[in-house]
């Protein structure tokens, strides 16, 4: 999954994308704090055996919206990729 967060001074946010997915936060630190516990559970030990709801739908995060590609600009910092 690519990982990054980007600029967004028009509207005064800091955007974390995720492959298609964005999540908007009020500040750098805030954005940075998501990924960083994002990170963290996606490197953590998973069960093959796990189970309950692990849909990824918009309702799932009602702050996310899916990537328009024509939106992005260049103010961007990557912070990882798979």
């Amino acid at each position: 999954m690519n990982i990054y967060i980007e600029k967004d001074p028009a509207q005064n946010l800091w955007w974390v994308h995720m492959d298609l997915w964005i999540a908007s936060f009020r500040s750098l630190t805030e954005a940075e704090s998501f990924v960083e516990r994002l990170s963290s559970r996606m490197n953590a030990p998973h069960s093959l055996g796990a189970t309950g709801n692990n849909s990824l739908s918009p309702e799932t995060f009602p702050n996310s919206q899916p990537l328009d590609q024509h939106a992005v600009s260049g103010s961007v910092k990557k912070l990882s990729h798979a």
